[in-house]
């Protein structure tokens, strides 16, 4: 199953999708893919991967990808994710 290392989770500068900044560390991800993202350890939310950015000049080798994920339409969800601070977590892909 995929999995991506986030080493960072910023906001974009429209303010309506998150970037989770990072490495894929297992498996191909492609934009399409579900991000599973645990808020307990029986709950978790699903997110769909919007684009996938590749930061070719960072230096740091754990945040040369970026995963967005689109919340145009949810804008109570993009609160809620970035309320929980993901950061040095690693994230299955669907």
């Amino acid at each position: 199953m995929p999995k991506f290392h986030v080493k960072k989770t910023t906001l974009s500068e429209d303010e309506k999708s998150i970037v989770f900044k990072g490495k894929v560390i297992e498996g191909p991800i492609n934009k399409g893919m579900t991000l599973v993202i645990p808020v307990t350890e029986a709950a978790s939310i699903k997110v769909k991967i919007y684009d996938i950015i590749h930061y070719d000049d960072q230096k740091d080798e754990d945040k040369r990808v970026g995963l967005v994920i689109d919340f145009n339409d949810e804008p109570e969800a993009l609160d809620i994710v970035m309320d929980l601070n993901i950061a040095d977590e690693s994230l299955e892909c669907l």
